[in-house]
């Protein structure tokens, strides 16, 4: 049973060359989602520290302009 013409080195390289195109287009895919993800967790978990801060203020019973009096006075 015949297996057909054997490829020359320029199409396997072909081949070669388009098979790496894909991957680098998968992974470029995959980083720009896992960069998004990135942002989205940044911007949560900024969100959760300004919470947590401004609880801390209301327990302090400290208003946001004594807050800054503090910072410049130890800057």
């Amino acid at each position: 049973m015949p297996r057909g013409a054997r490829k020359s080195p320029k199409e396997k390289l072909q081949e070669k060359l388009i098979s790496v195109e894909e991957a680098i287009c998968q992974y470029t895919a995959c980083l720009d989602k896992l960069k998004a993800e990135r942002k989205e967790l940044e911007a949560e978990l900024e969100g959760l520290e300004i919470a947590e801060l401004s609880a801390m203020l209301k327990e302090k019973n400290l208003s946001i302009g004594q807050v800054r009096e503090l910072v410049d006075q130890a800057g």
